[in-house]
C-alpha cells in the first residue's frame, strides 16, 4: 500500500532559473509511477530509528555556478535569535529520510515526482515546529532533536528582521522597494481614477524576447531575481493558537530569512469592526493592530475594512461586513499591488492552510513547475485532475488530453466585450503549428492548487454571479478555481483586475474573478498537481479518476450528482474521503493531541510534505 522512497540522498540545493524550461528537483527515484501501489492515506506512526537530518532544499547561493545566473550576493539574515539564520541549527527544520527499504504513502492525484517536489523525507511535528516555538513536552516520546534554544517571542519583530533582510540582498532584485511608502492602506483620489489606465502592465512594456521564451533564456547576461509576496488573510475576531503562531514564523523563516529576502510575509487584516474607523485617525489605527494582531507581527500587518474598498471600486458589486472577504476577497490584493509593486507575484493564503514540509522547497517547485508549462492545451489539462495511477507520466496526461480536446483549444486571449488583453499574443495563427514550444520559460500569471475548469456547464451556484460585463451572465467567457484557500497572482493580472473594476465596476466571485480575467486577457494560469490524498479504502483509483475527471452530470462539479461530495473531502482542501473531516483528524494526530485538544498518546506520526486545508479549531 506504500510507494518506494523516491530520494536517496540527502537534501540537494533547490536551484532554478527563468532561462532554462526544466527544473532541477531533489526528487531522483529511476522508478515509473506505472508499478505504482494502491493508493493509501496509512501514514507511517513513528519515525524512530530512521535518519534525521536538517532539511535544507536552498540554492547552492554564491558558488561560481549560482553567480553566473543572478546578478548580487546572496547575505545572511539575522533570526528570531538573534543570528544568521542559515547555518544555525536551532532556526532551520529537521526531517526524517526514508530509507530504501521504508514505504511512504501515494498520492491519488498529483505527483512528487513529476512536479519536483520529492518525497523521499517525512516530517513529524517537532522535527518541524520547534525552531518556531513549539516545545517537547513530558511524555511527549523520544525525539531525535535537541530543544532549540528559547526566544522570547513577543521581543521579536519580524517586520524588522524582514526589512533588514531586504537591505542586505537589494542589490539582488531588479525591482527596488521604496522604503518611503508606509505598509498601509489609503483612500483613493482623484488622481488614482483619472491615471488608472497607467497601473496596467500592457504587452508593449515586454520585449519580443521576454514574451517568447525560446529567445529570452538564450540570453547569458546574469538576471535579477523577482520577489514574491506573501499575503495570510486573516479578520480581527480571530485567536491566534499557538499552532498558528508556529505556521507564521516558519513562513516568514523559511521563505524570507533563509533566501536572503526573495519572499516577504504580510497579514492582511480585515477589521469587521465599523465603529472602528482605522483610517481616520492613526491612533485608531495602532489601536485596532495592538487589539487584534499579536505584538510580533505587528510590523508586517496591514489594515482593510468595507468602506475602504467601497471607496476603490464603488461599482463593482455589494459589500458587506459579514461577507466581504468571501465576496471580494482579490479587492485587497490587487490594492497591495498598487502600494508595493515591487513585487512580480503575490500569493494569498487563507491562515487554515497547513503544510507539514518546507516552504520555500514547496513554492519554488509550484513556481518553477507552472513556469515551464507550455500554453498550447493548458487550459484544457488545467481542467482535469492528474492521476499517476491511471495517467502514468504527466507526458502521457498531456497526450491523453490533447486527444480528447475538440479542435486545437484555447489560443491566446478569448475575446470578451470592452476587454483589450494585456497579455501576448500567440506566435502562430493556429495552435496546431506550435510545437508545444510558447510559454515554455514563461512565468505563470494565475496558479491554483485547485483544476481550473468552465463552470457553465456546472451547476456551481456562482457560475452566473457576473456583473457588469457587456457580454452580460451568459455571454461572459469565464473560468473557475473552486478553491482559493492558496492562490498565486502576477502583478499584471492584478493590475488587470484592478482596472476593470474601477472602469466597470466588473465582478464575479473570488472562485471566477483572477481565472477568468486571465481568459479574457491570454494571460498564462496553471493549475498545478498537487499530491492529494484519499482516505477511502473501497474505490480503485480507475474508478475515483473517472469521477473526478467526469464532465457530465454525474461529475463532482455537478450539485445534482452524489458523487459531488467526493469534491468536498479531499485531504488538502476539501477534507478527504468520506470522512468530511479528515484534514482536521490528520492534522491533530499528526500534533498528538485528540478533538478535544488533548495529549493523545507518545507516538510522532511522520508525514511526508503534504497541504491540508482547512485546519480548524487547532
Amino acid at each position: 500500500m506504500f510507494l518506494r522512497s523516491q530520494n536517496n540522498e540527502p537534501p540537494k540545493p533547490y536551484e532554478s532559473s527563468p532561462e532554462s524550461s526544466t527544473t532541477e528537483v531533489i526528487d531522483t527515484d529511476e522508478g515509473s509511477d506505472s508499478d505504482l501501489p494502491q493508493p493509501s492515506a496509512n501514514f507511517k506512526e513513528s519515525a524512530e530509528n530512521w535518519p534525521f537530518e536538517l532539511y535544507d532544499p536552498y540554492p547552492d547561493y554564491n558558488s561560481e555556478a549560482w553567480t553566473k545566473k543572478w546578478q548580487g550576493a546572496h547575505f545572511g539574515c539575522e533570526g528570531p535569535r538573534g543570528v544568521d539564520v542559515n547555518g544555525n541549527e536551532d532556526d532551520t527544520l529537521g526531517a526524517y529520510k526514508l530509507p530504501d527499504d521504508a514505504l511512504a504513502p501515494s498520492p491519488i492525484f498529483g505527483s512528487y515526482r513529476e512536479t519536483g517536489l520529492g518525497s523521499g523525507y517525512c516530517f513529524q511535528r517537532h522535527t518541524r515546529n520547534s525552531p518556531y516555538g513549539d516545545e517537547d513536552k513530558p511524555g511527549d516520546g523520544p525525539s531525535d532533536r535537541p530543544q532549540p534554544s528559547k526566544v522570547n517571542w513577543e521581543k521579536v519583530d519580524w517586520g524588522r528582521l524582514q526589512q533588514d533582510c531586504y537591505v542586505r540582498n537589494r542589490d539582488r532584485f531588479e525591482e527596488k522597494k521604496d522604503d518611503t511608502v508606509p505598509l498601509m492602506f489609503r483612500y483613493p483620489n482623484h488622481e488614482d481614477t483619472l491615471h488608472v489606465n497607467e497601473t496596467l502592465i500592457l504587452p508593449a512594456e515586454k520585449s519580443e524576447s521576454e514574451k517568447m521564451a525560446r529567445n529570452w533564456f538564450s540570453s547569458d547576461s546574469k538576471k535579477h531575481k523577482k520577489r514574491n509576496a506573501i499575503l495570510l488573510r486573516t479578520y480581527d475576531t480571530k485567536n491566534y493558537t499557538p499552532d498558528n503562531l508556529y505556521h507564521i514564523r516558519s513562513l516568514i523563516t523559511e521563505l524570507t530569512l533563509h533566501s536572503g529576502a526573495e519572499y516577504e510575509v504580510f497579514l492582511m487584516v480585515q477589521i469587521i469592526d465599523l465603529d472602528k474607523h482605522i483610517f481616520s485617525d492613526p491612533a485608531v489605527y495602532q489601536g485596532a493592530l495592538n487589539q487584534y494582531v499579536p505584538r510580533e507581527f505587528h510590523n508586517i500587518s496591514i489594515l482593510f475594512n468595507v468602506p475602504l474598498l467601497e471607496a476603490w471600486y464603488p461599482k463593482a458589486g455589494k459589500h458587506n461586513p459579514n461577507n466581504s472577504q468571501q465576496v471580494h476577497m482579490s479587492q485587497p490584493l490587487q490594492l497591495f499591488s498598487l502600494l508595493r509593486s515591487d513585487f512580480d507575484l503575490y500569493w494569498q493564503f487563507e491562515l487554515d492552510v497547513r503544510y507539514t514540509g518546507h516552504h520555500y522547497h514547496h513554492l519554488e517547485a509550484i513556481r518553477t513547475w507552472a513556469q515551464k508549462q507550455p500554453r498550447r492545451l493548458l487550459w484544457e489539462r488545467d481542467a482535469y485532475f492528474y492521476s499517476p495511477y491511471i495517467h502514468k507520466t504527466w507526458e502521457n496526461f498531456r497526450n491523453k488530453v490533447r486527444q480528447i480536446t475538440n479542435g486545437g483549444g484555447v489560443w491566446g486571449a478569448v475575446t470578451a466585450t470592452g476587454i483589450s488583453p494585456v497579455g501576448p499574443r500567440p506566435p502562430t495563427e493556429f495552435p496546431e503549428e506550435d510545437n508545444f514550444e510558447w510559454g515554455v520559460g514563461e512565468p505563470a500569471d494565475m496558479i491554483n492548487v485547485s483544476p481550473i475548469i468552465d463552470p457553465v456547464q456546472t451547476h456551481m451556484m456562482f457560475r452566473e454571479a457576473i456583473d457588469n460585463y457587456p457580454d452580460g451572465k451568459k455571454g461572459t467567457p469565464s473560468r473557475a478555481g473552486p478553491v482559493t484557500a492558496m492562490i498565486a497572482v502576477s502583478k499584471r493580472l492584478l493590475r488587470a483586475m484592478h482596472h476593470s473594476q474601477v472602469t466597470m465596476g466588473t465582478h464575479m466571485m473570488p472562485e471566477m474573478l483572477p481565472e477568468s480575467t486571465a481568459f479574457q486577457h491570454g494571460l498564462k494560469a496553471v493549475a498545478f498537481p498537487e499530491p492529494t490524498y484519499l482516505d477511502i479504502d473501497d474505490k480503485a483509483p480507475e474508478e475515483l479518476e473517472s469521477i473526478f475527471n467526469d464532465q457530465s452530470e454525474n461529475g463532482i462539479w455537478n450539485g445534482g450528482s452524489p458523487n459531488r461530495l467526493l469534491a468536498q473531502h479531499v485531504n488538502f482542501w476539501w477534507s478527504t474521503g468520506f470522512k468530511p473531516d479528515f484534514s482536521n483528524i490528520l492534522y491533530r494526530k499528526w500534533l498528538g493531541i485528540d478533538s478535544e485538544g488533548k495529549k493523545a498518546g507518545e507516538q510522532r506520526l511522520c508525514l511526508p510534505a503534504m497541504l491540508m486545508h482547512p485546519i480548524k479549531g487547532i
